[in-house]
């Protein structure tokens, strides 16, 4: 294991999750919606909050550990944050469209 390279994809990750995490929010108040997602994880329970953290640390990890080189990981890592950005827009769109409907 070359922990230099798990400790830069890792940290490039983290830094990710927190960017997309923020501007998530940020850009949900900007356009007027509501953050329903990240409503409905803060009611989680505490145990609940912790074991999807552990799920997704692990995953992290792992696609940390398989990625071929630096760039490569980087690149992914960066490209999972995009699309993750993507599918919360559209997930939330979606969500006002049918309470709008409704």
């Amino acid at each position: 294991m070359n922990v230099v390279k798990f400790s830069l994809i890792l940290g490039v990750g983290l830094l990710s999750f927190l960017f997309v995490l923020s501007l998530y929010v940020v850009w949900t108040r900007i356009v007027g919606l509501d953050p329903t997602l990240a409503q409905r994880c803060a009611d989680f329970s505490r145990p609940v909050q912790g074991v999807l953290a552990v799920v997704f640390g692990v995953a992290l990890g792992t696609a940390t550990q398989a990625a071929p080189s630096v760039e490569s990981g980087v690149a992914g890592i960066v490209l999972l944050a995009a699309s993750t950005f993507a599918a919360l827009m559209l997930f939330e769109l979606v969500q006002q469209r049918q309470h709008t409907t409704i």
